[in-house]
């Protein structure tokens, strides 16, 4: 899988018609910090939560970030590497 297909498995609402803002966040050599700040993000709003119920959404997203590090950073992920979108 590579990068534009990685991207493909983010929220539609972060798609734009020109650059989006992980491509910068990547050309601008940011992205492993960037991406690193959101997995701490969602991983520490899903423990705040975990006492109702574990927010699946939310690992899926820690995934989809670490993936995309690991595909900007040269490992190229197989299809089974990689969850399904949650429906």
């Amino acid at each position: 899988m590579n990068w534009d297909e990685i991207k493909l498995r983010g929220a539609k609402h972060h798609k734009t018609t020109g650059a989006e803002p992980i491509d910068l966040f990547k050309d601008g050599d940011m992205l492993r910090d960037v991406a690193l700040g959101n997995i701490m993000k969602y991983a520490f709003r899903n423990r705040r939560q975990a006492r109702r119920q574990v927010k699946v959404a939310d690992l899926y997203k820690i995934k989809h970030y670490a993936d995309m590090i690991l595909v900007a950073y040269g490992k190229k992920l197989e299809e089974s590497d990689v969850l399904p979108k949650p429906k």
